[in-house]
């Protein structure tokens, strides 16, 4: 699995959306490694908008 994409959608991963969130964010949302067919929207719209003003992307 590339780290640096959110997690999929689902409830199964629902407890640990946010510390996933945090945990990229620290990072500075590094790009994925690779193209996924799989759509991983945040879970939130203002994690969107913070992913990409600090991610750039």
């Amino acid at each position: 699995m590339d780290r640096n994409h959110p997690l999929p959608p689902g409830s199964a991963f629902d407890p640990y959306r946010e510390n996933d969130y945090l945990r990229r964010k620290a990072e500075g949302f590094p790009k994925p490694l690779y193209q996924s067919g799989v759509t991983t929207p945040e879970a939130k719209p203002a994690w969107q908008k913070e992913r990409k003003k600090i991610g750039g992307w």
